[in-house]
Protein backbone atom coordinates (compact mmCIF):
# COMPACT_ATOMS: atom_id res chain seq x y z
CA UNK A 1 0.00 0.00 0.00
CA UNK A 2 1.44 3.65 -0.75
CA UNK A 3 2.00 5.75 1.73
CA UNK A 4 -0.89 8.57 1.41
CA UNK A 5 0.36 11.89 0.51
CA UNK A 6 -0.49 14.98 2.37
CA UNK A 7 -1.48 18.09 0.74
CA UNK A 8 1.06 20.71 0.73
CA UNK A 9 0.30 24.33 2.40
CA UNK A 10 -0.28 26.70 -0.29
CA UNK A 11 2.17 29.12 1.46
CA UNK A 12 5.15 28.04 3.05
CA UNK A 13 7.32 29.41 6.28
CA UNK A 14 9.40 32.83 6.23
CA UNK A 15 7.30 33.65 2.87
CA UNK A 16 6.27 37.14 2.54
CA UNK A 17 2.68 37.57 2.21
CA UNK A 18 -0.25 40.22 2.52
CA UNK A 19 -2.34 39.50 5.72
CA UNK A 20 -5.80 41.14 6.40
CA UNK A 21 -6.05 41.86 10.17
CA UNK A 22 -9.68 43.83 10.34
CA UNK A 23 -10.57 45.83 6.89
CA UNK A 24 -6.80 46.22 6.06
CA UNK A 25 -4.08 44.61 4.10
CA UNK A 26 -0.99 44.35 6.01
CA UNK A 27 2.49 42.93 4.70
CA UNK A 28 3.70 40.13 6.74
CA UNK A 29 5.96 36.79 7.35
CA UNK A 30 4.63 33.64 7.80
CA UNK A 31 6.82 32.30 11.21
CA UNK A 32 4.93 29.12 11.22
CA UNK A 33 2.52 26.45 9.82
CA UNK A 34 0.10 24.10 11.51
CA UNK A 35 -2.82 21.96 10.18
CA UNK A 36 -6.20 23.09 11.11
CA UNK A 37 -7.67 20.85 14.04
CA UNK A 38 -10.44 19.71 11.01
CA UNK A 39 -7.93 18.73 9.11
CA UNK A 40 -9.43 20.68 6.11
CA UNK A 41 -6.90 23.73 6.24
CA UNK A 42 -3.99 25.49 7.74
CA UNK A 43 -3.33 28.00 10.09
CA UNK A 44 -0.14 30.28 9.72
CA UNK A 45 1.44 32.11 12.41
CA UNK A 46 2.55 35.14 10.85
CA UNK A 47 4.27 39.17 12.11
CA UNK A 48 3.11 42.09 10.56
CA UNK A 49 6.22 43.98 8.77
CA UNK A 50 6.69 46.94 10.88
CA UNK A 51 4.87 45.96 14.53
CA UNK A 52 6.29 44.60 17.26
CA UNK A 53 6.26 40.77 17.83
CA UNK A 54 3.26 40.99 20.14
CA UNK A 55 1.44 41.34 17.45
CA UNK A 56 2.17 38.13 15.75
CA UNK A 57 -0.71 36.30 15.27
CA UNK A 58 -2.06 32.66 14.29
CA UNK A 59 -4.51 33.27 11.32
CA UNK A 60 -6.54 31.31 9.56
CA UNK A 61 -5.85 30.89 5.51
CA UNK A 62 -8.62 32.56 4.49
CA UNK A 63 -7.23 35.78 5.62
CA UNK A 64 -3.62 35.47 3.75
CA UNK A 65 -3.05 37.03 0.17
CA UNK A 66 0.26 36.60 -1.84
CA UNK A 67 2.54 39.44 -2.21
CA UNK A 68 1.59 40.10 -5.62
CA UNK A 69 1.33 43.56 -7.61
CA UNK A 70 -2.40 42.50 -7.76
CA UNK A 71 -2.93 42.57 -4.22
CA UNK A 72 -0.56 45.07 -3.15
CA UNK A 73 -3.05 47.56 -5.27
CA UNK A 74 -5.80 46.22 -3.58
CA UNK A 75 -3.99 47.20 -0.24
CA UNK A 76 -3.50 50.65 -1.40
CA UNK A 77 -7.03 50.63 -2.05
CA UNK A 78 -8.20 49.87 1.14
CA UNK A 79 -5.98 52.02 2.78
CA UNK A 80 -7.41 55.27 0.64
CA UNK A 81 -10.37 53.90 1.47
CA UNK A 82 -10.01 54.25 5.24
CA UNK A 83 -8.64 57.30 5.00
CA UNK A 84 -11.38 58.88 3.31
CA UNK A 85 -13.49 57.20 5.68
CA UNK A 86 -11.65 58.86 8.51
CA UNK A 87 -11.19 62.45 7.11
CA UNK A 88 -14.94 62.16 6.76
CA UNK A 89 -15.71 61.16 10.16
CA UNK A 90 -13.35 63.73 11.39
CA UNK A 91 -14.96 66.52 9.71
CA UNK A 92 -18.69 65.56 11.03
CA UNK A 93 -18.07 65.22 14.57
CA UNK A 94 -17.98 67.66 16.85
CA UNK A 95 -14.56 69.08 18.64
CA UNK A 96 -14.39 67.39 22.26
CA UNK A 97 -16.57 69.15 24.76
CA UNK A 98 -18.30 71.63 22.50
CA UNK A 99 -21.69 72.01 23.02
CA UNK A 100 -24.86 71.58 20.29
CA UNK A 101 -25.63 74.51 18.74
CA UNK A 102 -21.96 75.58 18.47
CA UNK A 103 -22.07 77.79 21.75
CA UNK A 104 -18.70 76.38 23.46
CA UNK A 105 -17.45 79.02 26.88
CA UNK A 106 -13.64 77.78 26.08
CA UNK A 107 -10.49 79.89 27.14
CA UNK A 108 -10.28 81.78 23.85
CA UNK A 109 -13.49 83.80 24.34
CA UNK A 110 -12.94 86.67 27.41
CA UNK A 111 -13.17 85.99 30.91
CA UNK A 112 -16.36 88.47 30.87
CA UNK A 113 -18.32 86.06 28.18
CA UNK A 114 -17.47 83.12 30.36
CA UNK A 115 -18.50 85.10 33.90
CA UNK A 116 -21.72 86.66 32.33
CA UNK A 117 -22.95 82.99 31.51
CA UNK A 118 -22.55 81.97 34.83
CA UNK A 119 -24.81 82.58 38.06
CA UNK A 120 -24.21 86.10 40.40
CA UNK A 121 -24.57 86.64 43.94
CA UNK A 122 -26.78 89.20 45.97
CA UNK A 123 -23.91 91.59 45.41
CA UNK A 124 -23.57 91.04 42.29
CA UNK A 125 -20.17 89.23 42.03
CA UNK A 126 -20.12 85.88 40.93
CA UNK A 127 -19.59 82.46 43.34
CA UNK A 128 -16.40 82.30 43.29
CA UNK A 129 -15.14 86.27 43.60
CA UNK A 130 -17.80 86.19 46.40
CA UNK A 131 -16.16 83.70 48.66
CA UNK A 132 -13.16 85.73 48.29
CA UNK A 133 -14.85 89.22 48.72
CA UNK A 134 -16.11 87.49 52.04
CA UNK A 135 -12.71 86.00 53.06
CA UNK A 136 -10.95 89.57 52.68
CA UNK A 137 -13.60 91.38 54.82
CA UNK A 138 -13.39 88.44 57.61
CA UNK A 139 -9.72 89.32 57.59
CA UNK A 140 -10.24 92.88 57.84
CA UNK A 141 -12.86 92.71 60.85
CA UNK A 142 -9.70 89.86 62.63
CA UNK A 143 -7.41 92.33 62.09
CA UNK A 144 -9.59 95.26 63.55
CA UNK A 145 -10.50 93.23 66.72
CA UNK A 146 -6.60 92.79 66.78
CA UNK A 147 -5.47 96.73 66.75
CA UNK A 148 -8.41 96.92 69.23
CA UNK A 149 -7.31 94.37 71.87
CA UNK A 150 -3.48 95.81 71.60
CA UNK A 151 -4.50 99.30 71.90
CA UNK A 152 -6.49 98.05 75.38
CA UNK A 153 -3.69 96.20 76.88
CA UNK A 154 -5.35 92.76 76.79
CA UNK A 155 -2.84 91.92 74.44
CA UNK A 156 -2.54 88.11 72.40
CA UNK A 157 -3.38 86.38 75.22
CA UNK A 158 -7.16 87.63 75.54
CA UNK A 159 -8.80 89.72 78.20
CA UNK A 160 -7.17 90.23 81.49
CA UNK A 161 -3.93 88.40 81.04
CA UNK A 162 -1.07 89.86 81.34
CA UNK A 163 2.66 88.47 79.63
CA UNK A 164 5.67 88.94 81.29
CA UNK A 165 8.61 86.73 81.75
CA UNK A 166 8.84 86.47 85.86
CA UNK A 167 5.60 85.17 85.67
CA UNK A 168 5.82 82.59 83.03
CA UNK A 169 7.22 79.41 84.42
CA UNK A 170 9.07 77.88 81.72
CA UNK A 171 9.95 74.24 83.85
CA UNK A 172 7.04 72.61 83.40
Amino acid sequence: MAPSKTPQPPYSKDERVLCFHMEMLYEAKILDVQPTESGDGWSYKIHYKGWKSSWDDWVPQDRIRKLNDENKDLAQQLLAQYKQLQSGKAAKQPKKGGRPGGSDLSSARGSEERTAAGTTTQNNRNPRRARDFDLETCGVLVARRHRKSRASGEGERGPGTTHNKESHNSDF
